[in-house]
């Protein structure tokens, strides 16, 4: 998978749970440090941390996030921690599976 150009058009786009398209991700059109103000079993996913759980979803490495959002492999194993522990999951299929019993993302 790669990502589009500017002026290309892309044959696929990535869709997050909230609507938005892969394009308004690159972009850097999310506010990353703040969250979105609902509160989900008595916790916040920021809006990068849903980016990063979308990907998860769909089966991607932490690699290939990392690529996907424009930020470092160190950066995103981080995010994958951080939504691991607020979501009490085991690992990254675990996390998935509370993310969707819980309505935070659809499958």
């Amino acid at each position: 998978m790669r990502l589009a150009a500017p002026d290309e058009t892309a044959d696929v786009a990535i869709v997050t749970p909230h609507g938005r398209d892969k394009r308004s991700l690159d972009e850097g059109s999310l506010d990353h440090d703040k969250t979105d103000g609902r509160a989900i079993d008595g916790f916040q996913l920021t809006a990068r941390e849903r980016d990063v759980l979308a990907l998860m979803a769909e089966g991607c490495s932490n690699k290939e996030i990392a690529r996907s959002l424009g930020i470092s492999v160190h950066t995103a194993k981080f995010h994958v921690g951080s939504l691991l522990d607020k979501l009490d999951a085991t690992g990254r299929t675990d996390a998935v599976a509370h993310a969707a019993r819980r309505g935070i993302i659809e499958l």
